[in-house]
């Protein structure tokens, strides 16, 4: 507890923590935008690729985050069956495999445990697994392995599924015929762990059940040689194709939003997005971000702490000074924001403590801020 700051717990954190990703600050409207997309996810089945546009610094990894965690408030409630797989796009991939990998190191293996279980114990049981069977009958080996083989075995087959190298004799142990070194392969995989999902799901009879991917930081593929970019497109269309129900893909990427999508995406991947809203985030003005700095403050705030100005343990003054220094050198994005507040707060800090100042004023926060123009 922070409680010489009104605080319980650090507000100003410049890189996301899932956890603590349960809220939007300011930006009503993508907020709303953020849950009609859940709605509308949770209501029906069909697949479907939303794109999130974002300036760089403007909350993107923060939006991704709080969306998993909705979506799983929403699975806890019981109103419908939603997961999420949060992965970045790798840097200097070599194919779709490199991507897949990203995806599957993401998959927790207690999870993976409990879907084979929830199946293979169904009253429908043998009509489950023929079908989990046809997807991928590697996959159902490996699962099995996951559920009753002994430890060494299960780390093997774990690491199978994140695409390493293995010797083929190890696989063939596990009762695996092939190793996932295609992009072939690591697509008809995703496909069966897509399917896989979605049975264990109906089984404990949810009518409607997705399985969301959240794919961040795709700008990257514009460093891809042109065959790497044609492949990965490739396997993304190819995938959610193969999954006309129960997938979704929120694609995720950063850069100044125009009225088309950027050329990196392949005709067929926009032509699969088709007519979607493009959630955009943008940079804010002053009244956005003064609302950004009394959201992520209240949000911080230990509940009885009802009647403590929204600003503390700054003043509006000082904030509005914070918010047009930031200004002067960048635009208004949250990570910009949150760097300048923690900067002059980790300098106020001890001195509220040892009651040598009351708030944050903006003279010390200019000096704070001028500091650190130097450093740079």
């Amino acid at each position: 507890m922070l409680n010489h700051l009104c605080l319980q717990r650090w507000p100003f954190v410049v890189v996301p923590e899932p956890a603590l990703c349960d809220f939007i600050a300011d930006r009503e409207q993508f907020g709303e935008d953020i849950e009609k997309l859940l709605r509308n996810l949770s209501r029906q089945n069909a697949s479907s690729i939303h794109p999130i546009w974002s300036w760089f610094g403007a909350g993107k990894t923060h939006t991704l985050y709080y969306l998993s965690n909705r979506a799983a408030q929403i699975h806890r409630q019981g109103t419908s069956n939603l997961r999420t797989i949060y992965s970045e796009f790798p840097r200097n991939p070599r194919s779709f495999v490199d991507v897949y990998k990203s995806f599957a190191l993401q998959l927790d293996r207690e999870e993976l445990a409990q879907a084979y279980l929830e199946i293979c114990t169904s009253s429908e049981a043998v009509r489950l697994e023929r079908d989990l069977l046809s997807a991928s009958s590697d996959l159902v080996s490996a699962l099995k392995v996951l559920v009753i083989g002994e430890a060494v075995d299960q780390d093997l087959a774990l690491r199978w599924l994140h695409a390493e190298a293995l010797p083929v004799a190890e696989c063939r142990k596990l009762g695996i015929s092939k190793k996932i070194t295609s992009s072939e392969e690591s697509s008809r995989i995703l496909i069966a762990l897509v399917r896989m999902f979605g049975l264990c799901a109906n089984s404990q009879n949810h009518t409607n059940s997705r399985l969301i991917w959240l794919l961040d930081e795709l700008q990257r593929i514009d460093q891809s040689p042109r065959r790497v970019r044609d492949e990965i497109n490739t396997g993304l269309h190819s995938t959610f194709n193969a999954c006309p129900t129960g997938f979704s893909m929120i694609l995720s990427f950063s850069g100044q939003p125009t009225e088309t999508l950027p050329e990196w995406f392949s005709p067929e991947l926009k032509d699969r997005i088709g007519r979607t809203k493009v959630m955009i985030l943008p940079p804010m003005q002053m009244t956005d971000a003064l609302k950004f700095v009394r959201d992520v403050l209240a949000h911080a705030r230990p509940p009885e702490s009802t009647d403590i100005d929204p600003y503390f343990p700054f003043s509006e003054k000082t904030c509005r000074m914070i918010i047009e220094d930031i200004l002067k050198n960048d635009e208004l994005k949250p990570r910009a924001i949150m760097q300048a507040f923690h900067a002059v707060l980790s300098e106020a800090d001890s001195q509220i403590e040892a009651k040598e100042i009351q708030v944050v004023s903006p003279d010390l926060a200019k000096k704070v801020l001028a500091e650190l123009v130097q450093l740079e």
